[in-house]
């Protein structure tokens, strides 16, 4: 008895369920059917014996990790990166979409914009290059300032030291979305 009313709901909201369909199976193919990839964390994987006839091992991997001598070293940088990008590289796009909000020229403000949208259209290994050849020790652009200011030339790029964030190629594109959605408010001089 009870499947009866379903059937008829279906029948009668079968337009709201084929509207609904290409979300669901978006979800199936790109969020559920990836989660098969879990399974290698819990085998002695080989590509050449597949999912199915790899060896099982359980939680071996974990207890190895987590007992790793590096893993509270692990954990501490990947929180004080996450830290630093909470604190530096969120509120960076919408500080930059408020100052270029206020630009009155259009020409200085798209060609800005341009530029720091550049970054979000280039391949990884063209945005590795150009950071290489502004901070190469030997003719870098980064150590040609330092050396007209008086300074050494400096390892920049090579140091621990310096790695917090010397280039984040994902913040082209959010500026301009946060700068989009500021300039539907009125300007401070229009107060």
């Amino acid at each position: 008895m009870q499947g009866k009313p379903l059937l008829s709901a279906l029948r009668r909201d079968r337009q709201l369920y084929l509207l609904a369909l290409p979300g669901i199976m978006f979800f199936l193919i790109f969020k559920y059917v990836p989660m098969w990839g879990i399974i290698i964390s819990f085998q002695n994987y080989s590509p050449f014996l597949g999912f199915w006839n790899s060896e099982w091992v359980g939680l071996e991997h974990f207890q190895r990790f987590f007992s790793n001598p590096d893993f509270w070293l692990l954990f501490r940088n990947t929180m004080a990166i996450n830290l630093l990008n909470l604190l530096f590289f969120f509120p960076l796009p919408i500080i930059l979409a408020l100052l270029l909000n206020e630009v009155r020229n259009q020409f200085f403000k798209k060609s800005l914009q341009s530029i720091v949208y550049l970054p979000h259209f280039l391949s990884w290994v063209i945005i590795a290059g150009i950071t290489i050849l502004i901070l190469s020790p030997r003719n870098g652009v980064m150590n040609q300032i330092l050396l007209g200011l008086g300074y050494e030339k400096e390892r920049v790029g090579y140091q621990p030291s310096y790695f917090i964030r010397i280039f984040k190629k994902a913040e082209g594109l959010t500026p301009g979305q946060y700068r989009d959605g500021a300039e539907s408010f009125s300007t401070i001089d229009s107060f």
